[in-house]
């Protein structure tokens, strides 16, 4: 894929270095009658245009990546704390607490991660999280200390949902406000790539170079923003590691099995 891109690079820049070559040989280029003020104007408002939507377009794409890894460190707040104050309560129940904590981290690492990358939901993780607030309404109120064990399980259980249910929603939004930003940013790269060619420049090498240089940024810089696009893959993507920190800090015995 990486290597497609380049090639498609490579031939983007080899193309408009052609175009500006093949468009310099107009009689109305090669003569100089131009309206230099006018085509400057045009071009700074071109400019001007691109710049604007496609770092409105890049803000707000890299926003859903900071909301999805911001949601699964508060996931992962939640899990730790209740998988510790579940020490508090009775040995069998505390251990269904915890049991569940670890195929909860377990699941959305290895398995609910990349089915939000596919655009799919995760029903058995929606289970595993349903098990744990059953479980955390039944942990008994006999003493204070189980009373606020209890209490402070089920606040844990609660912000897990939410955080759960906010890096869900982010994850398989359809981006359609971010795909017309795009959309207008490739538009936009492509006009600014257009208009010296329409308007004209001459053969020199320092013309050609420029050109070059501008489809080779601008082609770039589009690969990149389409990027991210994909807030859980690619070189921008957000990964499960919060979750497997996680699981790698538990004591060895309830870590899940390879």
């Amino acid at each position: 894929m990486i290597f497609l891109s380049l090639l498609a690079l490579a031939a983007l820049v080899a193309a408009v270095a052609a175009g500006t070559l093949l468009n310099a040989r107009r009689r109305a280029v090669a003569s100089g009658d131009a309206d230099s003020e006018s085509q400057s104007f045009v071009g700074g408002v071109l400019n001007a245009l691109f710049t604007v939507v496609l770092a409105f377009y890049i803000v707000f794409a890299w926003q859903n990546g900071e909301d999805i890894d911001q949601a699964a460190k508060q996931e992962v707040n939640a899990l730790n704390d209740a998988y510790w104050q579940s020490t508090a309560v009775p040995a069998e129940q505390g251990a269904s607490i915890r049991s569940l904590a670890v195929q909860y981290a377990n699941r959305v690492a290895e398995h609910e991660w990349p089915a939000l990358d596919r655009g799919e939901l995760d029903p058995q993780t929606d289970s595993l999280l349903a098990g744990l607030r059953a479980e955390s309404i039944a942990l008994p109120v006999d003493t204070e200390l189980l009373k606020s064990a209890r209490e402070q399980v089920l606040a844990d259980v609660r912000q897990l949902d939410e955080a759960h249910r906010e890096r869900v929603d982010v994850a398989t939004d359809d981006q359609s406000f971010n795909l017309v930003l795009l959309v207008g940013s490739v538009l936009g790269a492509a006009l600014m790539l257009a208009f010296p060619l329409v308007v004209g420049l001459s053969a020199r090498p320092a013309n050609v170079l420029t050109m070059s240089l501008l489809a080779g940024t601008l082609g770039l810089t589009l690969y990149l923003s389409v990027q991210l696009m994909h807030p859980l893959h690619g070189p921008f993507g957000v990964d499960a590691d919060a979750f497997r920190t996680f699981l790698n800090s538990l004591p060895d015995g309830a870590r899940p099995v390879e």
